[in-house]
């Protein structure tokens, strides 16, 4: 695989990305100046309560769904899409009925009254849009239209936003659910017809029982594996309530925001394009150097955002925030380095979601969804809400190390010299930039490490891109 094209896909899906960040920051700060930052708290809360019960009811189908479709043959692929869509139906009314169930109990665990229950069961509605976001998702990332599905992501994105915005000014909380809603409601609808119109289903659709069970098999530990994920994130956000307040909640949700925000559509780009390749690999070798190229890509699309961040964290945080949460400052430090450690082990974990066994999935992204949740706990005990980020940092730096340790243990190979080589310069780099943010005064300085970093990139990939092409 070229690693150009690897880059401009990369580039397309962030672009879509981009924009998708875009509109949840400009809610995001529409609901900090109107409800401030227990506002922005309960957003957060509202999500991870939609996540939790997505990643429980859409039994991974987006990640096993794209594995079965784009590891067939073209003359089985029909069957494939007809399997992925039967089951995605499936899911999406259990999700609903799941969701309607427990949005009270949760509701009064979470805030130790009825207070938001209204607020709930609106979140809860987004449930279904979510998973069968999922299911045409799927069906247009395995038939390779990039393009198509980051037209969708943009248009979602935008009339989610428009249509959402009212809602939050006129009904305060009772709009933040609804915006919430909409932001699921109006991609999956989008995605249907795209879908449909990408790979339109037959008159007499065959399902194999066979690709159902394989949905079921491989989905269960993507369910686990991805519930575990997402309820890591809601004890975290727990432990901040209980412990800091609800307020403190809202600082740690603009930071965790931010320093996913821009390096978000490098991971956009893993699993729209990279997956499919990587699980369409002919062997482990192929496997590997397609996941060593999308590691490169990573650290040179994502370090000069991660010096950005690093530099720019106080005027982003008063940008798309307001200036009475300098409390997020310190915790957005931390979690940005935080996501610089999953540059390097995201590409490692789609490889394993691709290729690697159920057993040992859920083995290993389980015990990480543990340590994610433990470890914020913890640490706040010792640090307060700064121990909130510390541990998101730990728990990242962990990660990726255990994949490494993972990939030299179960094939007795390691990434090669240039990829280890290439991760220690960006570390480098970047502590170079924020060192040289924090002895300058003034917070416009981070633009000049983030602008030398940007053309440092800049000059590394055309350096591989020429010696690829005289190959």
């Amino acid at each position: 695989m070229p690693f150009a094209r690897i880059l401009r896909s990369s580039a397309l899906m962030g672009g879509a990305q981009v924009v998708v960040l875009a509109a949840g920051f400009v809610r995001a700060k529409a609901i900090a100046l109107i409800l401030g930052a227990s506002g922005v708290g309960l957003i957060g809360i509202f999500n991870a309560f939609s996540g939790n019960v997505s990643s429980l009811a859409g039994w991974g189908l987006g990640t096993s769904g794209v594995r079965l479709i784009a590891g067939a043959q073209e003359d089985e692929k029909p069957s494939k899409v007809a399997a992925v869509r039967r089951f995605g139906w499936t899911l999406s009314l259990l999700g609903l009925g799941g969701a309607l169930i427990a949005f009270w109990p949760v509701a009064r665990v979470t805030f130790a009254s009825g207070q938001y229950a209204t607020e709930m069961a609106i979140v809860a509605l987004a449930v279904p849009c979510v998973i069968a976001s999922s299911m045409w998702s799927a069906i247009v990332q395995a038939s390779g239209r990039i393009a198509s599905l980051a037209k969708v992501q943009v248009a979602g994105a935008l009339t989610g936003l428009l249509l959402g915005l009212p809602a939050i000014y006129l009904w305060g909380t009772l709009g933040i659910a609804l915006s919430i809603f909409l932001a699921a409601a109006v991609p999956a609808f989008v995605l249907w017809r795209t879908a449909h119109a990408a790979c339109p289903p037959p008159a007499i659709a065959h399902v194999d029982r066979a690709d159902l069970r394989q949905l079921a098999k491989l989905g269960g530990a993507l369910m686990v594996v991805g519930w575990l994920g997402q309820l890591s994130a809601y004890v975290v956000r727990l432990a901040i309530v209980r412990q800091e307040g609800l307020e403190a909640a809202g600082y740690y949700q603009a930071a965790f925001a931010i320093s996913g925000s821009l390096p978000g559509f490098v991971f956009a780009a893993m699993g729209a394009d990279f997956f499919p390749r990587v699980a369409a690999a002919k062997d482990e070798v192929e496997a590997l150097e397609i996941t060593e190229k999308q590691i490169l890509a990573c650290l040179l699309l994502g370090s000069p955002l991660i010096v950005a961040l690093l530099t720019l964290g106080k005027l982003s945080i008063h940008l798309l925030y307001a200036d009475t949460f300098d409390a997020s400052i310190p915790l957005l430090t931390w979690m940005t380095w935080g996501v610089f450690m999953r540059l390097v082990s995201w590409p490692l974990g789609y490889r394993m979601l691709a290729r690697g066994s159920s057993r040992v999935l859920i083995v290993f992204e389980g015990a990480a969804g543990i340590i994610a949740a433990i470890a914020p706990a913890f640490l706040m005990k010792w640090a307060g809400l700064n121990g909130a980020a510390m541990g998101f940092f730990w728990a990242s730096a962990l990660y990726a190390m255990a994949q490494l340790a993972y990939l030299r243990w179960r094939f007795g190979v390691m990434v090669g010299w240039v990829t280890l080589q290439t991760v220690a310069a960006a570390m480098l780099l970047i502590f170079c930039g924020q060192l040289s943010a924090m002895l300058m005064p003034g917070q416009f300085f981070g633009i000049i490490p983030t602008v030398i970093s940007t053309l440092i990139s800049w000059v590394l990939y055309r350096r591989m891109a020429a010696k690829e092409a005289n190959r």
